[in-house]
């Protein structure tokens, strides 16, 4: 099991999250093999209101046996697809902003905080429909790794909290650095590999800090991997066309990060369910 891959902490939380990753490696571990017992859905075309329901259940490969079944469900209605975040200039014409939620950002700047703040606000996701096919996979991902928990007796060690994944993931990266810094000096030596304990803190790759800080930008502004690279190739001066074969450095994310923060560009959804790998 890799940390960042397979599992993550949030910081102030007991237990490691179990990623979809970390759970199809349990489950190859026990042998067990997914199966949807059973699928249901409802689609209004006239909202884009879309709701499925997965129900899985595992089976042990050798036996045949049923060892556990769960159920995951998800909807465009939920807060993170039914609306998205924008700053003031992108607030469409129709909307008044003073009958809108807002929430008052950090702005950073060569990685430190200047003292001001700018106003992020909520808006109606106008194309629900683009958010389906998300909401589609993330029912089965709930169902299967709630299931995984629960068969693999993992649930002592392993949490399954989205909500405070995306939290986290809206906290400024230089926030993220620091309480991830805290969070290792409390668990130093809990994990143990090889029969020996880890001592003090690995240090963590600055390049995985930058990309994930463009990762946390790329959410509040709604970016999809093309507007990303359009905006990479802006800030670097060069041609960007593989957002994470293009861009190599840790210098190269910083400008790139500090780029948008300037609130440069804006864009489409972004899908977190296809994320390469080693953004997850």
């Amino acid at each position: 099991m890799v940390k960042d891959e397979d599992f993550g902490t949030v910081p102030g939380t007991q237990k490691p999250t179990l990623y979809k990753p970390g759970a199809e490696k349990l489950c190859e571990l026990y042998g067990f093999a997914a199966h949807v017992k059973s699928k249901t859905e409802e689609r209004d075309f006239d909202t884009g209101y879309y709701r499925v329901e997965f129900t899985l259940q595992l089976v042990h490969r050798s036996s045949g046996v049923v060892v556990g079944e769960g159920v995951g469900e998800c909807n465009t209605y939920e807060s993170k697809y039914r609306y998205r975040w924008a700053s003031e200039n992108k607030i469409p014409a129709f909307l008044s902003k003073e009958d809108l939620l807002y929430e008052l950002k950090d702005e950073w700047r060569d990685g430190q905080r200047t003292g001001n703040t700018y106003k992020q606000y909520r808006i109606p996701n106008e194309d629900l429909f683009s958010q389906w096919n998300t909401v589609l996979k993330m029912a089965y991902k709930r169902a299967y790794v709630g299931l995984t928990l629960q068969c693999t007796r993992s649930s002592g060690i392993f949490t399954q909290e989205e909500s405070e994944m995306d939290e986290f993931a809206d906290v400024p990266e230089e926030d993220r650095k620091k309480a991830r810094g805290r969070t290792a000096n409390a668990n130093s030596g809990r994990y143990q590999s090889g029969g020996q304990q880890q001592g003090g803190n690995r240090p963590a790759s600055g390049g995985t800090t930058q990309k994930n800080r463009v990762l946390s930008i790329m959410k509040q502004q709604s970016l999809d991997w093309n507007g990303l690279a359009d905006a990479a190739s802006e800030a670097l001066q060069r041609p960007v066309k593989k957002v994470i074969s293009d861009i190599t450095t840790e210098a190269d994310w910083k400008t790139v990060g500090d780029y948008l923060e300037a609130g440069s560009v804006q864009g489409g959804d972004i899908n977190f369910d296809d994320l390469p790998e080693d953004l997850r």
